[in-house]
């Protein structure tokens, strides 16, 4: 009788912690899919990566390759199934009440939202987080109590199973309150779920209550224009405020009806992309489709364009109706836009090429993606200043700006950037709807800086009065973003064999809003330079360039091509080679090709 009362045994309290183990990483991983809630193995190792040096990264990308980053996230699902499996074993072995265990679901609850959260930039109980804290607390609550449940089910039907012929003629002391602290554990982890599933319904609307806006003489608004210079004039917050009236509070705009004569025309979606994306347990980085040995093409195809994305199961996937854009923080008016009042307003549209920050410049073999994370497409979207200033213009001390997705992510920029009429709110690419892999129904475009200072999914505009480390800077990269001079070899391609004579070298360059103001090429090693020619101008202020040499390859030799373009300010592309973390890859694209 002593057994029940002091708890299992070893060997049988492991196997339920086991079994509850299991069962609540597989909750958190479901939820993870579903609602793009991330672990708690996730947030952990991410923190834990801000204390490791960009050396220790790089040598462990040295030695592990490009999965070093997923073998960390194994080892930190690892190590929190064995703190589970070991809490769990313990108490179920040294207890002597059942409702010890039940007390591990609220335990492990406040921890993982009182402790963890705010550690990892979450906030208490996930209140920093634009994701709906409501859904976040409710799924870790579940997870919580799954797990504490579990323990209780286990704890009631092994707890009976002793030897001897009473046991057989009433149940041993303490097994009745196992079972009635099981049915107390299982109500909430229902209860939970019940939230989850109500919950999960509406996590497609920004739920914020700030007031809609309905900007007046919609149909008069002229027609998509050509984006302003980088260098055109900046207006002051109080001139951006008034650029555009401040708005009355509207009712939330009702979906729009299929017919109807007086219905308005139903919102657009975008057409399924034929790509594959290669994702991993650390989202995905998928290269540009470019056959080597090919000149990219000065626009590239959307489905052609390089993707990137901290998401490992999917990417969120809105429906235009409930989409909101919220602008709030220190501002003078919040306010939120739904999806067809935003592409009602007065757009632009400019070509802009997009570089991630993990793109490399040099030494392409040694990652899957190469050099091809760069692209070029044409976007059409709203001038963000114009939004800002629907919202009133920013208050005084305006120091930065965060940009939210609905996927957790976080681009933080400065605020005179946000006030650059080439920072964008886009809602198109290449002439048709913003495909879902980028951003769909709107994604942010800055000028001058790398991929991950265009919010994908853009859920929130949020300005702050202090400087605050965004999704990637958290990790270590680089605060700034600012896009290093580039120049890839396109035209041959490496290792080719080629016949002696006469032969075309091409490439792209790309040197952000600086420009490019010359590129240079080498055929043996970069010991002469001969100057390339540019095939066209540049499709746009922020955007590659394209150009083509010829060298002279005699036979039976190996020729040693290498290019480095001089940006817009007269600044030489940096030589020296780098990998990308954190400020950004550097080095000059060589190649080597052979006669034939």
């Amino acid at each position: 009788m002593t057994e029940q009362r002091g708890g299992l045994r070893w060997p049988a309290s492991a196997a339920v912690a086991s079994t509850a183990t299991a069962a609540a990483l597989l909750v958190m991983f479901w939820t993870r899919s579903a609602f793009q809630i991330r672990t708690l193995p996730e947030r952990v190792m991410e923190w834990a990566l801000l204390f490791v040096s960009p050396d220790a990264l790089e040598a462990g990308i040295g030695r592990f390759g490009f999965e070093a980053k997923v073998y960390a996230l194994y080892a930190a699902v690892g190590g929190m199934a064995l703190i589970l499996i070991g809490v769990g074993t313990v108490v179920l072995a040294k207890a002597r009440s059942p409702w010890t265990l039940w007390a591990l679901g609220p335990a492990l609850y406040l921890f993982a939202m009182a402790v963890i959260m705010p550690v990892t930039g979450a906030g208490l109980f996930a209140s920093e987080l634009f994701q709906d804290p409501w859904l976040v607390n409710a799924c870790y609550l579940g997870i919580a109590f799954s797990y504490a449940s579990l323990l209780l089910l286990g704890k009631s039907l092994l707890g009976g199973r002793a030897s001897g012929a009473t046991r057989a003629l009433r149940p041993p002391p303490g097994l009745g309150m196992a079972r009635r602290a099981f049915i107390a554990g299982l109500a909430p982890a229902i209860g939970s779920y019940v939230a989850i599933f109500w919950l999960g319904q509406r996590t497609g609307a920004a739920g914020s209550s700030v007031p809609l806006a309905k900007v007046p003489s919609l149909a008069s608004a002229a027609p998509p224009t050509a984006a302003p210079a980088a260098t055109a004039y900046r207006p002051s917050n109080e001139q951006a405020a008034a650029a555009l009236p401040t708005p009355a509070p509207q009712p939330t705009m009702e979906p729009a009806k299929p017919s109807g004569p007086a219905s308005e025309p139903p919102l657009p979606v975008p057409k399924p992309m034929n790509k594959q994306l290669t994702r991993d347990k650390d989202g995905s980085l998928t290269a540009g489709s470019r056959q080597p040995g090919t000149l990219a093409p000065l626009i590239t195809r959307a489905e052609d364009h390089y993707h990137v994305t901290k998401n490992p199961v999917a990417d969120p996937v809105i429906k235009p109706e409930e989409w909101r854009l919220v602008l709030d923080g220190e501002l003078k008016n919040p306010v939120q836009l739904d999806y067809r009042t935003l592409r009602q307003l007065p757009a632009v549209e400019t070509a802009k090429t997009l570089e991630c920050i993990s793109n490399l410049t040099a030494e392409c073999q040694l990652v899957p993606f190469g050099c091809e994370l760069i692209g070029t497409a044409r976007w059409k979207g709203v001038p963000l200043k114009d939004l800002i200033g629907l919202a009133g213009g920013f208050k005084p001390g305006v120091v930065s700006v965060a940009l939210l997705g609905s996927d957790e992510f976080v681009s933080v920029i400065p605020a005179e950037v946000a006030l650059d009429p080439n920072t964008l709110v886009v809602y198109e690419m290449d002439g048709d709807v913003l495909p879902y892999e980028h951003g769909y129904p709107a994604r942010v475009l800055t000028p001058g800086r790398y991929g991950f200072k265009s919010a994908k999914w853009v859920i929130a505009i949020r300005p702050m009065n202090r400087e605050v480390l965004d999704w990637y800077g958290q990790r270590n990269w680089s605060k700034d973003g600012i896009v290093k001079t580039m120049t890839r070899i396109d035209v041959p391609a490496p290792a080719a064999g080629l016949p002696a004579g006469s032969q075309r070298i091409a490439g792209i360059a790309y040197a952000a809003d600086r420009g490019i103001g010359k590129v240079e090429f080498s055929a043996n090693g970069g010991q002469t330079w001969e100057p390339a020619t540019f095939l066209e101008p540049a499709p746009g202020k922020d955007a590659w360039v394209r150009w083509e040499g010829t060298f002279e390859l005699a036979a039976r030799a190996t020729a040693k091509l290498v290019a480095r373009a001089t940006d817009g300010t007269g600044t030489l592309q940096t030589e020296q080679f780098s990998l990308a973390q954190p400020e950004g890859a550097s080095g000059w694209n060589h190649i080597e090709v052979r006669s034939q």
